[in-house]
């Protein structure tokens, strides 16, 4: 049986070899490392009964070495070796904690006397601390199982992990934790509740496994990362990860510590078993509750699951949109076609819009061609840019096709949010029942511009010069151009050319207004620093929920602005067509224009369904990291 565990520390390859060699003789384990870094990985990860280190390390000298390991593990037992000329230095180590020095050269001889009578010491140490220390932690982990007890009676998902995290905050003496919930088959982890003062950077909502600059652990076991101010913690059962917690700002301390490490092993065996039965209810729950043939919940559970989530964000002040999708020639197609083959098709657009939504959000199935998506944690807005994703990943699978024809299926979909739009489910459902029938009139589905490109439709939309006849004071519209129109969202128009930076100015003025109203502003241009001339309000801008793009352009820019972004991008269309793009969570504008002289000629609308595809199809087109 080996006599104890030595690491040794030289960057020294000599030394480091030597150490192996007189120690291991004596029977010692003996692991070496080559810097004080790489030494302070090994001991978050291993115990040792002795660390020697070398005083003249490179980059983390001795003493700093010696300083971080005893703030990691206060009992560490550490003897450093120095050069007669660093005596003092090695002194100042012994100040800092370390139990002897020893000058090279190395005697071998005296150098195992020494580490032996180190070593002996520390066994007499243990032996007097030992009850003590079996007894406080005896106390502890008992205190620590009864806090975590706690878990197994709450069935509730959300309610388990806020819980766990306040516990592990209590237990470690933490300021912030976040917990991310394993996705479909362990390949990623979403984030789903944050507590204290932890901060979440915008990519990471969600994880990956192995993502080694996060730190994330590759087992069971809860990983210190390098600094000690985060502390990862995996919940797992029957060795499969179920979620990944980070604890972060260890409070009156400067960082987490090795007694640290084990409570939060024993906390997260209970937190795990109690993860494991809430999910497992949790899928006994969805299997009995879905649709026969469908992965969409009934709405018996669907509007009782709602209330829950209503009764939340009524009172922790959060929000929550409800989609209405309606296939809207779902009668035509059962004519059409059998009843298996429309269940069939029905049942890849489920499975299709299923793998876009997040773990939280849930969809049901109100009747074959009616459906409702509810989703947490998100306001209109947010609902915008899951409508833009459904629309996405319904592509290529909308379509049925008989011996002679091809039909699509025309789904449609609008949202209404928590509060502006309702508190209730029923009024919810009404709000986006009613956007559902006013979508009917939208431009853009008359035209069936789905598929059509972004300046393919500016193009139809402004048509060409023998489109327009002009009078003294009016504008006269080919037939072709007249059916855009309609007296209530959709007019042409024709107007002065210094008339336009006008009306900019007014839609600049209503956000800075309305500056609370999450909003994204396109405009086209030819030319950066000009239109910045025509822009006075850029400074309030900047403090509004409102982002502006400039497109086009003449060259590249760098403005020192966070909402006001310049993008170039190469294209005569930019120059020749000047436009507006306006969309909010209330209300939507485009203009397109072409010149004629001093005169500006074009087409504006305040058609939302339209704005909002116009702004997703220049997106998608110029591949623009915007959303919506």
């Amino acid at each position: 049986m080996a006599k104890g565990r030595i690491l040794a520390i030289d960057d020294e390859k000599f030394f480091r070899e030597l150490y192996r060699d007189i120690l291991a003789a004596e029977g010692y384990v003996v692991r070496t490392a080559e810097s004080g870094e790489e030494a302070l990985d090994i001991l978050r990860r291993e115990d040792f009964d002795l660390v020697i280190s070398d005083l003249g390390l490179t980059g983390m000298d001795g003493v700093e070495t010696s300083r971080a390991i005893k703030r990691f593990n206060p009992e560490q037992e550490i003897l450093v070796v120095s050069a007669m000329t660093d005596v003092p230095t090695a002194v100042a180590a012994m100040k800092a904690g370390v139990a002897d020095y020893v000058c090279k050269p190395i005697n071998p001889e005296e150098f195992l006397l020494l580490v032996n009578k180190t070593l002996f010491r520390r066994a007499l140490h243990l032996e007097h601390r030992k009850l003590l220390d079996e007894n406080l932690e005896y106390v502890s982990i008992v205190s620590t199982y009864q806090k975590c007890r706690e878990f197994l009676h709450v069935h509730e998902l959300d309610r388990l992990g806020d819980l766990i995290l306040d516990t592990l905050m209590e237990l470690l003496r933490a300021e912030g934790a976040v917990l991310w919930l394993a996705g479909f088959d362990g390949s990623y982890f979403r984030r789903r509740c944050r507590r204290g003062l932890a901060q979440v950077l915008p990519d990471e909502e969600t994880l990956q496994p192995g993502d080694e600059e996060r730190g994330l652990p590759q087992g069971e076991e809860p990983l210190l990362v390098p600094g000690g101010v985060r502390l990862w913690v995996p919940l797992a059962h029957n060795r499969e990860t179920l979620a990944l917690i980070r604890v972060e700002a260890p409070v009156g301390r400067g960082q987490f510590n090795r007694r640290d490490l084990k409570v939060a092993a024993a906390a997260a065996e209970f937190a795990g078993s109690a993860l494991h039965n809430v999910m497992l209810q949790r899928a006994l729950e969805q299997r009995s509750l879905r649709m026969p043939r469908a992965e969409a919940y009934n709405m018996a559970f669907f509007r009782d699951h709602m209330e829950k989530e209503l009764s939340k964000v009524r009172r922790y002040g959060r929000q929550l949109s409800l989609i209405r999708l309606r296939v809207e020639n779902y009668a035509e197609l059962h004519h059409h076609f059998r009843s298996r083959e429309l269940e069939a098709a029905m049942t890849r657009v489920i499975e299709a819009i299923n793998s876009i939504l997040r773990d939280a959000d849930i969809m049901a199935m109100a009747a074959g061609d009616d459906f409702y998506i509810l989703l947490p944690e998100t306001d209109y807005w947010g609902s915008l840019i899951t409508q833009k994703r459904i629309r996405k990943a319904l592509r290529g699978k909308l379509t049925l096709c008989d011996m002679k024809k091809s039909f699509p299926l025309q789904a449609r979909m609008r949202s209404a949010a928590f509060p502006l739009d309702g508190t209730s489910f029923e009024q919810l459902s009404a709000t986006a029942e009613g956007r559902l029938t006013r979508l009917r009139s939208s431009l853009f589905l008359k035209e069936d511009w789905e598929r059509t490109s972004f300046w393919g439709v500016v193009g139809q939309l402004l048509g060409k010069p023998e489109d327009y006849r002009f009078t003294a004071n009016d504008l006269v519209l080919s037939e072709r151009l007249q059916r855009y129109q309609d007296d209530s969202k959709s007019r042409y128009l024709r107007l002065p050319g210094a008339q336009l930076p006008l009306i900019q100015g007014a839609f600049f003025r209503e956000v800075v207004e309305s500056s609370r109203v999450r909003g994204v502003i396109f405009r086209g241009c030819g030319n950066f620093e000009e239109l910045r001339g025509e822009m006075p309000d850029l400074e309030a801008l900047e403090k509004s929920a409102t982002s502006l793009f400039l497109v086009g352009g003449n060259e590249r820019v760098q403005w020192d602005y966070q909402r006001t972004v310049p993008i170039f991008i190469e294209g005569d269309a930019f120059h020749k067509v000047p436009f507006l793009l306006y969309l909010n969570e209330d209300s939507a504008y485009a203009l397109f224009a072409r010149r004629r002289g001093e005169e500006l000629v074009g087409f504006h609308t305040s058609d939302f369904y339209f704005v909002e595809n116009m702004i997703a199809k220049l997106q998608e087109q110029y591949q623009l990291q915007v959303q919506i």
